[in-house]
């Protein structure tokens, strides 16, 4: 008997809690792509704020409530980088997306392991913009249920789950309550830990089984208040990670193909994969600054 293999229409089939329009700002100092930006988020139903560099978008920021930021990288006066670490300094749980062009890799890296919950790469794609909008949102509402906090303690997670897009919300949501009975995490997961997280979810889910509700994701995971470990297998062939090359040098970061890598190797500590690349395990340490 074949299961459905049916892909869903975005990487993460998550709607967005319907608690009133969502409320975006972008930041560019090119008019013309605040005003496309505006004009095309603006029809998928959000309110769109807009901003020609961070020094602005820090001033609608504080005069607003904002849900998502999105930010190209280079801006006169306060850039991208600068505008991402005031905001996670003042509000971390507010979500920023990059928007980068080429020769930006270092960068995008350093935004990932700043806290920047994904980036796109230039030309923009619209269609991948909303993907991307969607999935952002969808990730920030997956909030554990504050709950006492039990320090010196290890907790193991195993689930068996089937290739469907909706599984990864609960999958993530049980890593979150992991991460904050443990003390790994004070509230919630950040933003692009969830992200890559997703990924590897979504890699095993899309690209190992073919989204067969048939085959089954598994997921394995190991928490502490100092590290989390968290393991993803899927019922597939496997590929040959190994040919991915580095997805940081020249244009591959613009690459649709070894994107999810990438975006997994930018945030984890460590990345490791099976010989059959059908499995890989994603480490998370917490920093020192965090431990205190």
């Amino acid at each position: 008997m074949t299961g459905n293999m049916e892909p869903p229409k975005t990487c993460l089939d998550l709607s967005e809690p319907s608690q009133g329009p969502f409320c975006l700002l972008v930041a560019d100092d090119e008019p013309t792509m605040r005003e496309l930006l505006q004009r095309f988020l603006g029809d998928k139903g959000y309110q769109v704020l807009t901003a020609a560099h961070g020094r602005e978008a820090l001033e609608v920021l504080g005069g607003h409530t904002c849900h998502l930021v999105i930010t190209d990288l280079r801006m006169p006066q306060l850039d991208g980088m600068q505008l991402l670490l005031a905001i996670k300094e003042s509000n971390p749980r507010l979500p920023v997306i990059f928007i980068s062009g080429y020769g930006d890799t270092e960068t995008v890296v350093a935004a990932l392991k700043a806290g920047a919950e994904n980036f796109l790469p230039k030309p923009l794609d619209l269609r991948k913009l909303h993907q991307a909008v969607q999935q952002t949102l969808a990730l920030s509402c997956i909030q554990p249920r504050p709950q006492a906090i039990t320090p010196n303690v290890r907790q193991v997670t195993y689930v068996e789950a089937p290739s469907q897009p909706e599984q990864i919300r609960h999958l993530l949501y049980q890593l979150a309550l992991s991460a904050v009975a443990v003390g790994f995490a004070p509230v919630d997961l950040e933003g692009s830990l969830k992200v890559a997280l997703a990924e590897a979810l979504t890699n095993a889910m899309e690209h190992g089984n073919s989204w067969d509700q048939d085959k089954r994701v598994i997921l394995e995971a190991e928490v502490s208040c100092q590290e989390m470990r968290v393991t993803v297998r899927d019922q597939g062939p496997g590929f040959d990670y190994r040919a991915l090359g580095d997805p940081t040098q020249g244009d591959r970061l613009l690459a649709e193909r070894g994107r999810g890598v990438f975006i997994m190797h930018a945030v984890m500590d460590e990345v490791q994969f099976n010989e059959s690349g059908n499995q890989v395990t994603l480490i998370k340490r917490r920093s020192a600054d965090q431990a205190d």
